[in-house]
């Protein structure tokens, strides 16, 4: 029997994904970037599974693989604002949000027509996820303005307004 082709086998861990089982399609990811060392959508999906296992599955992946994963990609494939985007959501996520607010910058940059939305989203997922792991702050207006202050500035920009535009509005 011929042995199966790399289109196949990606396609076979695609099913994986495709049908939530992330653990099994984190694991033929995982072979697949040994086999395809400089496919980026390989590594992409790498990452996305390893996240998804790890958070949805409770598999044993760790936060640094994934980081890795999601880099590598970005490394072989700069120009793909998914994978930045993704990346960014995942920092989101472990609480890296300098990282996030990084990533999702350059994915503005690299598609400005979806900068408002990236922008937008930044702003959204960085506030709650900080009001959410930092809960004992939402009650201290001071300790909180930090967060707000950064969250309302990426709404501004998603709105292409300034502050004294805001102001005037408000």
């Amino acid at each position: 029997m011929a042995e199966a082709t790399p289109e196949k086998k990606i396609a076979a861990a695609m099913k994986a994904m495709d049908e939530g089982d992330f653990k099994k399609a984190h694991t033929a990811f995982k072979k697949l970037t040994a086999e395809f060392p400089d496919n980026a959508e390989i590594w992409y999906c790498k990452a996305e599974t390893g996240n998804f296992a790890s958070g949805m599955a409770g598999a044993k992946i760790s936060v640094e693989e994934i980081a890795e994963a999601y880099n590598k990609a970005i490394e072989l494939d700069p120009s793909r604002v998914d994978y930045y985007q993704s990346y960014g959501q995942f920092c989101i996520s472990i609480n890296k949000f300098d990282e996030a607010e990084k990533a999702y910058c350059e994915a503005a940059e690299i598609d400005e027509s979806m900068s408002a939305s990236l922008y937008s989203e930044f702003a959204i997922e960085y506030y709650n996820t900080a009001m959410a792991a930092y809960g004992e702050i939402m009650d201290d207006p001071k300790a909180r303005a930090p967060f707000g202050k950064k969250a309302l500035s990426y709404m501004l920009k998603a709105l292409d307004m300034s502050v004294e535009e805001a102001k005037s509005l408000l």
